[in-house]
């Protein structure tokens, strides 16, 4: 009898929880665990350390249960555990998550996607660290220099975000200076928030700079870069820290329906070639596309990609309708065999980068 009761109570939170759910799905809460943290760096670590281990904590914020899906690493060499019951109101638990630590001598940067009921979106974990097999200086761990600080790469890369989304990510940085610094920053692009953590670093210490960029703040689409100023005890240094980012139109919370309906281009030609022309020759290319979806086509942006020449193409087109897109291309700054690239940002849930491309050989 004792058992039977304990099966029908199981039975019971299993179909509450089913219900809540729905109900966290139909009202579309996106932020039911807080998390405190995101990111977790391990800082420098011995191939011969074994296995290292790390855990996030978090915080059912909202009124209804919220349960755990999955968890899943984007790399073998991190093994997740979550709580499998449901994560009641105002209680709270944690994701560990072991490194293995088996890859070899490595800088790594893993990402950890958290689905819950909890809204439409995952929640992204990250964990990041360096591996050495015979320990090298820190200048060479962290080459890029940006003043006192090392980077560990040139560029750094947010991805792509939905128009109206928020989205965070972290690098790992370090004092390659002889002398403690103390880190801010200042003039970030709007929406862009920069936040290092700990602040000021003593030589050769280790520090995670975070990064959100919320396109809620300026409408941008296509390439963007967001940039902030970098001081180090007061002194700005040279170079901005720049993040790039592919902003695209808001696709994720259109309806299948709606997605159907959606605007959609058709290239009759997507390439131009003009074969060999002497230096200086100016040169046209027309592209002739179509409509062919049932709602009208937004060209958000046409862009060349870092390439230097004008584009002339319209801003709205109606279902079905016919339209060009024209490139004009000074050849003077140009030689040799060149491929000049026009993307059209749009606002086609199917097609919301259209690449067109005119190639040339310039002498």
């Amino acid at each position: 009898m004792r058992d039977l009761f304990k099966i029908l109570r199981t039975l019971t939170i299993i179909l509450a929880t089913c219900s809540f759910c729905t109900a966290v799905f139909a009202q579309g809460f996106d932020s039911g665990l807080q998390f405190n943290k995101t990111s977790h760096n391990f800082g420098k670590i011995s191939v011969k350390a074994g296995k290292q281990e790390c855990s996030f904590e978090f915080t059912n914020n909202s009124s209804q249960p919220v349960v755990i899906y999955n968890v899943i690493s984007s790399c073998g060499c991190a093994e997740p555990s979550w709580p499998k019951e449901p994560i009641m109101p105002g209680k709270g638990g944690k994701i560990s998550v072991t490194y293995l630590n088996d890859q070899g001598p490595y800088p790594f940067d893993k990402v950890i996607t958290v689905y819950t009921s909890a809204g439409k979106k995952p929640v992204l974990l990250r964990i990041s660290g360096i591996v050495y097999e015979n320990e090298k200086s820190i200048k060479d761990m962290f080459p890029i220099a940006y003043g006192p600080l090392g980077f560990t790469k040139k560029e750094i890369r947010l991805g792509q975000i939905e128009q109206g989304f928020v989205k965070s990510s972290s690098i790992s940085v370090a004092n390659t200076s002889n002398k403690p610094q103390q880190i801010t920053f200042a003039n970030p692009s709007a929406g862009l928030f920069v936040k290092i953590s700990p602040a000021k670093l003593a030589p050769g210490e280790i520090a995670e700079i975070s990064y959100t960029v919320n396109t809620n703040e300026k409408e941008n689409w296509g390439n963007t870069i967001y940039s902030a100023d970098i001081l180090c005890n007061g002194v700005k240094v040279p170079k901005r820290l720049e993040i790039s980012t592919l902003i695209i139109d808001r696709f994720s919370t259109l309806s299948k329906e709606e997605k159907n309906r959606s605007s959609m281009v058709l290239a009759k030609n997507s390439t131009v070639s003009v074969g060999y022309i002497k230096r200086g020759t100016p040169v046209n290319a027309t592209f002739s596309l179509r409509n062919t979806g049932a709602s009208d086509l937004i060209i958000r942006k046409a862009e060349t990609n870092g390439r230097e020449f004008e584009i002339e193409s319209p801003q709205r087109v109606a279902p079905g309708a016919e339209f060009t897109v024209t490139a004009k291309i000074d050849t003077s700054k140009y030689a040799g065999e060149e491929v000049f690239t026009i993307t059209l940002v749009t606002n086609s849930a199917s097609r919301p980068l259209v690449n067109l491309f005119v190639s040339a050989n310039i002498n």
